[in-house]
């Protein structure tokens, strides 16, 4: 534990604008146990709050997490220690929940599970006796890989997505025009599935 502590302040040291996110799924596994009596028998109503307990740290956007933590801290069912336990996670929620992460740049690593991931690729090529000139080898022969499957797969879904494009009545209907009109709408077809609806204080969408 001291050569954590150690290791985390020499990184604030070299690196001071730098920021110690939790991991969002561990601190999930954290809320499954302290609040897992509400998940038990047959009572919808916990049920349902447990399910948005446990979901907290993973919340996508801002706007769903505020909603869900007042919801949960406002519920009867849940004391008031537990209240004030979630009260005081809430001010952290910048280091644990998804949505806040996000606004920080951490190459999209929100878990442990991809630094997990990558201790056990490289334990297969790597032990106590290895050089630090054969882990840098071994780290660069690695990433190369990775970027290369991670073309490939690019690649393999914009086809994909390319061929259900193509069956869009919308692109068969002006298939008439010029292939630059198609590639355009196609685009803004593609860029219209990435958004998300929230509902407007003031009626309507």
């Amino acid at each position: 534990m001291l050569f954590l502590i150690n290791l985390i302040l020499a990184v604030k040291t070299v690196f001071p604008n730098s920021r110690n996110n939790l991991c969002a799924w561990h601190v999930q596994q954290v809320l499954r146990k302290r609040f897992t009596f509400l998940n038990r028998g047959n009572d919808k109503a916990k049920k349902k709050l447990y399910r948005k307990i446990i979901t907290l740290p993973l919340s996508e956007y801002s706007q769903d997490f505020e909603e869900n933590s007042q919801f949960i801290i406002k519920d009867k069912n849940i004391s008031k220690e537990q209240k004030d336990y979630l009260k005081n996670k809430v001010k952290e929620k910048k280091y644990w929940v998804k949505a806040y992460m996000k606004t920080h740049f951490c190459s999209g690593t929100c878990t442990t599970s991809r630094i997990e991931s990558k201790h056990r690729l490289f334990k297969r090529f790597l032990n106590s006796a290895s050089q630090l000139t054969g882990l840098f080898q071994v780290w660069k022969d690695l990433e190369e890989k990775e970027i290369t499957d991670f073309k490939d797969e690019i690649e393999f879904f914009k086809k994909r997505e390319e061929e259900n494009m193509e069956k869009c009545e919308l692109i068969q209907f002006f298939s008439e025009y010029s292939d630059y009109s198609i590639i355009k709408l196609k685009d803004q077809l593609i860029q219209s599935t990435n958004y998300k609806l929230n509902k407007k204080t003031r009626g309507g969408w």
